[in-house]
């Protein structure tokens, strides 16, 4: 079988023959940042977009990855092409640019050397978020808070993720499949942007705490939708629970309706109104149904079960 190829520090190799110091800054110090975005139909989304970030979270952190926006974005698109060939036509990948400080000398913390610089492609897994789609996901609000921008600048994706691993950790404690919403007053999850519908505006929490490439074809779609913006502001969770709809956004699995929070159940249940036509436009936009993508990857009696509800919950 054929190996997925990825890049490191100038070489594309396969997968298994990509190796990394165990002096790294970032596997032992947490020394470094990373974006992520997908493809769909096995065309990366947004690329340029995650790219810049990217480059944003190096400058933060005085990180220099030793190329340039283009150098990186034309890399990335080569470690595409070379591993497209391993794609199942339902399935797509998760793309990740990934850069630490380098390696530390064994004789002190001084990094000796330059970055450490890896791009590489994994198998969304749909059956892990596919049941979100149409019968909602489940949250819990855990004890560990988001890490404030006074401490670490949450705009920037920092390679150590510890306090949303405890906080995820926390909420699948109290239900298997669920996920923590992290406060900040109400911030993001372990992996999502935060949105919530009230008096029938989408609303979202300022960015000061918060990531999401993800937030900006969502304002773009909610425009020619509705012709509104998306208001952001403080949110707590008695706005939540007192909301008509809420769902989450990320880069895999795109759109995740909310159905309960805490175990209180969200407006009338998940998608709601509002979250059904921006999962519609989101389709029309990428040309394809992430719906129906994802729910090809579950056995067939669970897929069937969740298409019939899925096409009674449009139908409504």
């Amino acid at each position: 079988m054929k190996e997925p190829i990825v890049y490191l520090n100038g070489a594309f190799l396969p997968e298994s023959e990509a190796k990394v110091s165990v002096l790294d800054s970032g596997f032992n110090a947490g020394d470094g940042v990373y974006d992520v975005t997908r493809t769909f139909r096995h065309k990366l989304f947004c690329l340029r977009e995650h790219t810049e970030r990217l480059f944003r979270s190096l400058r933060y952190t005085r990180i220099d990855c030793g190329m340039s926006v283009d150098e990186m974005e034309n890399t990335t698109l080569e470690v595409l092409k070379r591993n497209k060939s391993l794609l199942r036509e339902t399935e797509d990948y998760a793309l990740w640019q990934v850069v630490s400080r380098g390696v530390r000398s064994s004789r002190g913390n001084r990094v000796s050397g330059g970055a450490t610089v890896t791009i590489y492609m994994v198998t969304i897994n749909f059956p892990e978020f596919a049941s979100y789609y149409v019968e909602g996901a489940p949250l819990v609000i855990p004890a560990t808070r988001r890490i404030p921008p006074q401490c670490l600048e949450s705009k920037a994706k920092i390679t150590n993720k510890m306090n949303h691993n405890m906080a995820l950790f926390e909420a699948r404690q109290a239900d298997p499949r669920a996920i923590p919403l992290m406060l900040d007053n109400l911030s993001e999850t372990s992996a999502h942007n935060f949105f919530l519908v009230m008096d029938g505006k989408l609303c979202t929490p300022f960015d000061r705490n918060v990531l999401g490439v993800s937030r900006i074809p969502l304002s773009s779609l909610s425009r020619e939708s509705w012709e509104f913006e998306i208001f952001e502001g403080n949110y707590t969770p008695y706005d939540l629970y007192n909301t008509e709809e809420a769902f989450l956004a990320s880069t895999s699995p795109t759109f995740v309706p909310v159905r309960t929070v805490n175990g209180l159940m969200i407006g009338k249940g998940a998608p709601g109104p509002i979250t059904l036509r921006l999962m519609a436009a989101w389709n029309k936009m990428v040309g394809m149904d992430i719906v129906d993508q994802a729910l090809s990857h579950l056995d067939e009696s669970e897929r069937k079960r969740l298409m019939n509800l899925w096409l009674n919950k449009q139908a409504a």
